[in-house]
């Protein structure tokens, strides 16, 4: 069967780790449910320790889940209720780890080549082997490279024998556990379009863990966010951060004010309102998800959705107003980042670097009510 046309579906998946001095949970997944389409690149996103590790060394077979289901095309990996658990040589994965886990020792056609030698269901002949690692060689880029001792390479090569050793064997399923975090930001930046390239190339579906919010929108068809081993939103990256589901997952998928208010009465999705702020402000704003009623939540406004005025300056029609004094600023390049000091609380602004203020201005932050979120109010992150 084409390895590019497999369906990845988990059902209820569940591993929890026990402390040995309490009943309570100590980490782990709750239950997660998802189903990617073939080719689909699939990313499990959130703080460390909140159970994606959990999730995908499950999936890799790697550890034995309580409950649940995953099955990859007709193959059922995992059944809790059947007993069944294939173990992780026959599950047809490929895997990148943090590490590349690279052996200094071999060649980089003897790495790659590696996993076609101790395979177990079908012996390959010389000339097979030899054909398959120059092809995912090439795949990778690294076409030319056979013969190099693997302390020869620079990190961003090590992480491309790792590809390569990975997709050698056209598996049904890849897994990437966070790969690029080993590498300096700029050779991070350029390997995000390598490795959704390479992705699209090949049409495995992939399963991809990282704690980078920049990674996850810009590589992903699909992201999980986690949170203490709980799924909290499931979705494409726009919607993840254009419509995120509560005050973490809003927090988290990138930088955002959260001003805290009590909802009087019910708000439903997709809808529009007006709610006081904690510290008196009346502010209309938009609500992506249902709220209840007389509950705490928290208003959420991007920074890069503040304009900053000078105080008094009247607002577009229709616009929020807040005042303020710049308390700090930094420059980044294409924008200005300005803290501002309003009641109560300190506001991050983003705006384009000719927009100057001093430190001590009096100014007036200006936003539109549908860049305005209502969001349930959870745990924030730290």
């Amino acid at each position: 069967m084409d390895a590019r046309n497999l369906t990845l579906e988990v059902d209820g998946l569940t591993k929890l780790y026990w402390s040995p001095t309490s009943k309570i949970p100590g980490g782990g997944i709750q239950p997660i449910s998802f189903r990617l389409e073939p080719g689909t690149f699939f990313t499990l996103l959130g703080p460390s320790g909140c159970g994606k590790t959990t999730t995908l060394r499950c999936l890799a077979g790697l550890e034995v889940p309580d409950r649940g289901r995953l099955a990859l095309g007709a193959t059922t990996f995992f059944d809790g209720a059947r007993d069944e658990n294939v173990p992780l040589n026959k599950r047809n994965i490929g895997m990148v780890f943090q590490s590349y886990a690279i052996w200094p020792h071999m060649t980089v056609f003897d790495n790659v080549a590696f996993p076609l030698r101790v395979r177990r269901e079908a012996r390959l002949g010389r000339e097979k082997v030899r054909e398959m690692v120059q092809r995912a060689l090439k795949t990778v880029g690294l076409d030319g490279y056979s013969n190099r001792s693997a302390t020869q390479l620079s990190g961003g090569q090590q992480q491309r024998v790792a590809l390569a050793r990975a997709i050698v064997r056209e598996p049904g399923l890849l897994l990437l556990d966070e790969p690029l975090s080993n590498l300096d930001a700029l050779l991070r930046e350029g390997m995000r379009n390598e490795l959704t390239r390479l992705q699209r190339q090949i049409g495995i579906t992939t399963v991809y863990v990282t704690h980078d919010q920049a990674e996850a929108l810009e590589m992903s068809d699909v992201i999980a966010v986690i949170n203490a081993g709980v799924l909290e939103q499931l979705g494409p990256p726009r919607e993840i951060y254009d419509r995120p589901k509560n005050a973490f997952v809003a927090q988290f998928m990138g930088s955002t004010n959260l001003l805290p208010a009590t909802l009087a009465g019910a708000q439903g999705g997709d809808s529009t309102g007006t709610v006081t702020l904690d510290t008196g402000e009346t502010t209309r704003l938009s609500f992506p998800h249902a709220v209840a009623a007389n509950s705490k939540i928290a208003v959420s406004v991007r920074p890069e959705a503040l304009q900053i005025a000078v105080a008094g300056t009247v607002a577009p029609e229709g616009w929020n107003t807040l005042g303020g004094r710049i308390t700090g600023s930094g420059y980044l390049g294409s924008l200005m980042r300005y803290s501002v000091a309003t009641a109560g609380t300190t506001i991050q602004a983003h705006v384009a670097p000719d927009r100057v203020f001093n430190e001590g201005d009096e100014i007036a932050l200006h936003f539109p009510p549908e860049r305005t979120l209502g969001l349930a109010d959870t745990a924030r992150v730290s």
